[in-house]
């Protein structure tokens, strides 16, 4: 009995490890065979040729293993194979080299034939091409031997720019264009005794399309002006705003007019629509105007209760109500007064708006706006303060020749406040050969050495001693950078100066991407190096200015807008002063990215507060308001404001 039970025991353990055995190995498929290509190639002596190996496994799966196989020759006198299956041909031979890949005890195999062919010449491509300036392009070059074989030689050649000033070019061929050049320069690639050449001409880049901000169609009230802005995409990667240099035109003028040099477009025929074209060259841009018949009803003029110092300015706001419940910034529309000689407000084209201090101060004066038979008004205060300095930073810096460097000039008073005074002081320079300065404080390398910047305001002054110096090196940060699909990133140009010092350099290099269907760089006022993400991809973005060139990696995903967060998701602020929210996406693939200057930011009740594109809260009265943002179909939790 035991016997018979052993035996039984016995068979049962052989079951289990025979069902064992055949589960792992259905479940581990075994490599079958691999597969080197070119089968067959030949290559003249000194020269060499990439070989590709793939291993077929059991369940019929591949997988490119050049980079793990084993390589080797049969022959090395006749051809050399490294890591990674580069093989190189040492002497020519009637018998081909047999070049083999071995992956656990399977190998896979090809013929190579070194040929004693001489090489005759060399071509460059691409040939006699424009390229636009900032952008990266990659020449071959292709070698034509005795026996009219060719030969890629863009990795072995040695490269050269007739004029490194107007393109540079690596030792693998990439090209770097540098500056404009009407003329074009010579690219030369040599390999031993033999060279070809190519000629290259340097560009401005070229327009492609142009959009028309809210296109397709944008609404206006009858008697209101609305700003038209021009976009324009161009063939190196970048956008850039070409609002005055386009020619604006209204389809229907009875409808509304716009001024051809500005973009700036009035309703004059209730009820109708136009069509606003945006012409450059024979690239033209449009979008639909239509003009309603609402009318006015309240304006809301913000800030509110503001206190500046004499001599300093504010920046007033108006928002219309109209009759169809749509509200509509009119502070281009309407008319500014001041009931008082306590301030000034200006109408005048550029400054519409701003108000400025008079002295001696002490007092209130009332700004108003009025829009036809309606105003609006909120009061400003001028203090009593005297100015007692300025201070102007950075107080000391190098600038590259040729980049701009923005300083900026905060006035302290009496009362121990402080206010920016950059755009009522007067600026000068004590070298306009090394740097010149505009009347916002705005500095522009002109040659090296060093100069003294003035601010003068009133009785008070302040300096900063700058240096024009060489540039050495671009850096772009950040680095290898991602962004989520129809969002930006805003990216960072920092130069070093031939004395190790740094500067921004983002409002001055050229940007450029290398795929505008994927990404593009934008070079227009205000959003320099934004990079916007357009479909899913990889980019080369560059930097280019005064001879030296960065670039970094940029990668567009196909990740959506999930959620939008606001923070502060609540706030109280008293009549007046100031508040500033943030908005946060998260998207599909779990990253966040900040989001404040892309979303369309609202206040349920502007009688509260208004808020500008950049989340910056402007009060208008007390009481709470909602606020609002959205991007792409998403909206945010509104977060609470109270004004008191």
């Amino acid at each position: 009995m035991k016997s018979l039970l052993s035996v039984a025991l016995s068979s049962v353990v052989v079951a289990f490890v025979a069902l064992l055995a055949g589960c792992s190995s259905s479940s581990a498929p075994t490599l079958s065979s691999i597969a080197v290509t070119p089968g067959t190639a030949s290559v003249a002596a000194g020269l060499t040729q990439q070989f590709k190996a793939v291993a077929t496994f059991s369940n019929n799966s591949t997988q490119d293993v050049t980079a793990t196989a084993t390589w080797s020759s049969s022959n090395t006198s006749v051809a050399t194979v490294g890591t990674g299956g580069l093989a190189q041909g040492q002497t020519a031979s009637n018998t081909a080299a047999t070049i083999s890949a071995t992956v656990r005890g399977v190998s896979g195999s090809a013929a190579l034939t070194v040929t004693a062919a001489i090489l005759q010449s060399i071509a460059v491509t691409p040939a006699n091409a424009s390229v636009p300036v900032g952008t990266l392009t990659q020449l071959t070059a292709t070698g034509t031997y005795s026996d009219n074989s060719t030969q890629n030689l863009t990795a072995t050649a040695t490269w050269m720019s007739s004029n490194t000033a107007v393109a540079t070019i690596s030792t693998s061929g990439l090209l770097t264009a540098l500056s404009i050049n009407p003329s074009a320069i010579t690219v030369t690639a040599t390999s031993g005794t033999i060279s070809g050449s190519t000629g290259l001409t340097v560009a401005a880049a070229t327009l492609t399309s142009i959009t028309v901000s809210g296109a397709p169609t944008v609404t206006i009230a009858n008697g209101t002006t609305h700003q038209f802005e021009a976009l324009g995409f161009y063939n190196d990667g970048s956008q850039r705003y070409v609002t005055n240099q386009v020619t604006w035109a209204s389809s229907n003028p009875a409808a509304a007019t716009i001024g051809a040099g500005t973009g700036r477009a009035q309703g004059v025929g209730a009820g109708l629509s136009t069509t606003i074209t945006a012409t450059l060259g024979s690239v033209v841009g449009m979008a639909t105007l239509d003009v309603t018949s609402a009318t006015i009803q309240s304006i809301v003029v913000a800030p509110s209760s503001n206190t500046i110092a004499p001599l300093t300015t504010q920046t007033f706001t108006a928002i219309g109500t109209f009759s169809d419940t749509t509200t509509q910034n009119i502070t281009q529309d309407v008319v500014w007064s001041s009931n008082n000689a306590v301030a000034t407000v200006s109408n005048a084209s550029g400054t519409i708006g701003v108000a400025t201090g008079v002295a001696p101060g002490g007092a209130t004066a009332t700004i108003s706006a009025q829009f036809g038979t309606v105003t609006g008004s909120a009061p400003l205060n001028v203090s009593s303060a005297t100015l007692t300095s300025i201070a102007v930073t950075p107080a000391s810096a190098g600038l590259a020749q040729g980049s701009l460097l923005p300083l900026q000039a905060v006035a302290t008073f009496s009362d121990g406040t402080t206010q920016s005074v950059d755009t009522v002081a007067a600026w000068s320079t004590s070298a306009p050969s090394v740097a010149t300065v505009n009347i916002i404080g705005e500095v522009t390398g002109v040659s090296n050495g060093p100069v003294t910047i003035t601010c003068q305001l009133g009785t008070q002054s302040a300096t900063a001693s700058l240096t024009v110096e060489a540039l050495t090196s671009i850096a772009i940060s950040p680095g290898n950078a991602s962004v989520a699909q129809d969002t930006s990133l805003n990216l960072t140009a920092t130069g070093t100066l031939a004395d190790s010092t740094t500067q921004k350099l983002t409002n001055s290099v050229q940007w450029t991407s290398s795929n505008s269907a994927i990404a593009t760089m934008s070079n227009g006022s205000g959003s320099f190096g934004s990079a916007a993400g357009i479909s899913p991809g990889s980019v080369t973005v560059t930097a280019v200015f005064s001879g030296q060139v960065a670039a970094t990696s940029f990668t567009v995903t196909n990740a959506t807008l999930s959620t939008i967060s606001i923070k502060p998701t609540s706030a109280t602020i008293g009549l007046g002063h100031n508040q500033q929210f943030q908005a946060t996406g998260t998207f599909s693939d779990q990253t966040t990215q900040n989001l404040t200057q892309q979303v369309s930011w609202s206040s349920s009740d502007i009688e509260v507060a208004i808020i500008n594109a950049v989340g910056a809260i402007s009060t208008t009265g007390t009481g709470a308001t909602s606020i609002g943002a959205s991007l792409n179909g998403v909206s945010a939790t509104p977060a609470v404001l109270t004004v008191q």
